[in-house]
């Protein structure tokens, strides 16, 4: 990955629904602006590739027709669940490695808003037979990990609450996040439990929107602002979680997937002490319980010193700084949310954040989880390719 660039970066805002838009308006919206940030235009992009969501979850039969916006050049969409916008990510640079294309399109969007039946597969995509007697779906299945996370390593409600807040106020500075919440620890411990540990003020809001980025190979760079994909890996693991919560070495909340991608990740960039050589940490997770599930497999630190590292994150100005679009917390459009943390890891790469703008990032980390956390995706970006 290391001779592939993004040189374009497009989103639309993020809002619970965009009813005076069509999709194709929206995927306009976004690819334009990405292709104006590259300064290139449509005729100059060999691939197209669209992240879109299965039609249930689109509210729309075949979305992506809206997507075909170049004639006579090859179109694939893709869908992994919530890392469907890294996978466009990574299905399009794989066409520059390979040597098929010099510039692509990638875009994801999400258009929840509009389906009448995302709730019900959201709370029936666990397995029917095993896991019905839970019941499980994607808040109790959170609420079940924090459970563990609390007896395992020691954390406690407060934990969860400081990483929502500072989620929160991080969306404050990014307009064009769903939520623009000015809350406070004690504000999130004091919202309705949605399922115990998890409060209301900790989870994602659903959301719509569409984002675009432009990668090129090296050749195309030229005096544009790049942020260099150094590394990226895309693992998967079991889908059943009963699989997963009793295995040895990797229980269901140590992420196997997304600690093999992160080393994966890693070994092609050349980071090895992921808390000193990573600036900023743009994480998908849908929950702030799960946001802490992550630091250990991402390398940030040991499992059980995870409550500490979250208390440290206040006064320790060194560690990475997380989030600071506000993540997934601030806007969750979910077939996009994978690409939005690599477009918003590149922006800060490239200077071009805005009022979010963290000073002197010259590499970013960005994740993706799909499915049930079956899917992950880690990709590392720079202000130089790696060698």
């Amino acid at each position: 990955m290391s001779q592939v660039a993004i040189v374009g970066v497009g989103q639309t805002p993020y809002r619970r629904s965009h009813p005076d838009k069509s999709s194709r308006e929206l995927i306009w919206w976004a690819a334009k602006e990405a292709l104006n940030d590259a300064g290139l235009g449509i005729d100059a992009i060999d691939v197209i590739i669209a992240g879109v969501a299965p039609d249930a979850l689109a509210g729309e039969v075949s979305v992506e027709r809206s997507g075909m916006m170049g004639i006579g050049k090859p179109f694939i969409r893709v869908n992994t669940g919530g890392v469907t916008g890294s996978s466009a990510v990574f299905a399009g640079a794989s066409y520059i490695k390979a040597g098929r294309a010099k510039a692509v399109l990638v875009f994801a969007l999400e258009r929840m808003g509009q389906a009448s039946s995302s709730q019900q597969v959201f709370n029936t995509i666990f397995d029917p037979v095993y896991e019905k007697d839970f019941p499980l779906t994607t808040i109790t299945m959170a609420a079940l990990r924090a459970s563990m996370l609390m007896r395992l390593y020691g954390y406690a409600p407060r934990h969860w609450a400081e990483i929502a807040a500072r989620n929160a106020q991080a969306a404050r500075k990014n307009p064009l996040a769903h939520l623009h919440n000015d809350i406070t620890p004690e504000d999130v411990l004091k919202s309705p439990l949605l399922a115990w540990p998890i409060h209301r003020y900790e989870a994602c809001p659903m959301s719509e929107g569409a984002c675009a980025l432009v990668l090129v190979d090296k050749s195309l760079v030229g005096n544009r602002k790049p942020a260099w994909i150094q590394g990226a890996a895309s693992t998967s693991d079991s889908y059943a979680m009963g699989d997963r919560i009793r295995r040895k070495g990797a229980t269901l909340v140590d992420l196997l997937s997304l600690s093999m991608s992160a080393k994966r990740a890693y070994a092609e960039a050349g980071v090895t002490r992921p808390v000193k050589e990573i600036r900023v940490a743009e994480l998908y997770s849908a929950f702030s319980s799960a946001e802490a599930m992550a630091y250990p497999a991402l390398g940030f630190c040991e499992s059980a010193d995870g409550p500490r590292f979250v208390e440290a994150q206040a006064t320790d100005k060194s560690l990475p700084v997380f989030n600071p679009s506000g993540g997934p917390q601030g806007a969750n459009p979910v077939s996009a949310t994978a690409m939005v943390r690599i477009a918003e890891a590149a922006l800060q790469v490239r200077q071009m954040a805005g009022a979010r703008q963290i000073d002197g990032v010259e590499r970013a980390v960005a994740t993706g989880q799909g499915g049930a956390t079956q899917f992950s995706t880690v990709c590392v970006v720079g202000t130089k390719p790696s060698t």
